[in-house]
C-alpha cells in the first residue's frame, strides 16, 4: 500500500487540528463571508484550496525549494501578497458596503473573490515552507512513488482545509445577513472586513523567514 493506514489517519487528524486552527485563511474567508454573504464564504475557500494547490505542486518539482535557501526570493513573494492584501483592504474600505443586501453575489463577483482567495495563498511564501516542511514528515520512502504520495497527501490537507475554512465561511455570511437588518450593518462589515484584510496584509509583510 501506497501510504498506510496508521499514518495517513495521523496525517488527517493532525491536518484536521492545523486547519481548525484559526489563521490567516479562516481571518480571509470570515471577512469575505461577512462583506458578501455565504456564498462568498465558500467560494474564498474554494480560492485558498487552489492556491493551496499550486504550492503543492510546486513543492513536488522541488521550486518551492527556493523559498528556503533564499531570502530575496521570499522577501518579494511576501510584499507582493502584503501588497495585494493591503489593496483588497483599501477596497473594501472604500466600498459602499451594499453587497450583502442583495439576494446573491454576482458571479464576476464571486470569481473575484475567488481569485484573491487563490492569489493571497500563493502570495504568502510561508504557506510554500509549510507544505515542504509538513508533508514529507508523512512520506514512506519505501513505499516509493513520492511526488505521488505528496500530492495524495496535499489533496488531503485540501479537502479538511476547504471543509474547515468554507464551513467559517458559510457562517460569517449568514451572520452578515443577518447583521444587515440594522441600517448601518452594511457599513460596518465594510469597514470591519477592510481591517481584517489589513491586518493580515501588516501580518505577512512582518512575517520572517524561519
Amino acid at each position: 500500500m501506497l501510504i498506510e493506514p496508521g499514518p495517513l489517519g495521523l496525517f488527517v487528524l493532525s491536518a484536521l487540528a492545523l486547519n481548525l486552527t484559526p489563521g490567516p485563511d479562516m481571518l480571509f474567508t470570515t471577512a469575505s463571508g461577512l462583506k458578501q454573504g455565504p456564498r462568498a464564504g465558500v467560494v474564498a475557500a474554494l480560492g485558498i484550496s487552489a492556491g493551496s494547490m499550486v504550492h503543492i505542486l510546486l513543492a513536488i518539482i522541488g521550486v518551492t525549494a527556493i523559498f528556503k535557501t533564499s531570502e530575496l526570493a521570499f522577501d518579494i513573494l511576501r510584499f507582493i501578497g502584503a501588497g495585494y492584501l493591503l489593496w483588497i483592504g483599501i477596497r473594501s474600505f472604500s466600498a459602499r458596503g451594499g453587497d450583502l443586501s442583495r439576494p446573491h453575489v454576482k458571479p464576476a463577483g464571486l470569481m473575484t473573490v475567488f481569485r484573491r482567495g487563490m492569489f493571497t495563498n500563493i502570495f504568502n511564501p510561508k504557506v510554500a515552507l509549510f507544505f515542504i516542511a509538513f508533508l514529507p514528515q508523512f512520506v514512506s520512502v519505501d513505499a516509493g512513488a513520492i511526488p505521488l504520495q505528496i500530492l495524495i497527501l496535499g489533496l488531503l490537507f485540501n479537502v479538511t482545509g476547504l471543509l474547515c475554512n468554507g464551513s467559517v465561511g458559510l457562517f460569517a455570511g449568514g451572520a452578515g445577513r443577518i447583521l444587515l437588518q440594522r441600517p448601518s450593518a452594511a457599513k460596518w462589515i465594510s469597514r470591519i472586513s477592510g481591517s481584517i484584510f489589513i491586518g493580515l496584509a501588516v501580518r505577512l509583510a512582518l512575517t520572517e523567514r524561519a
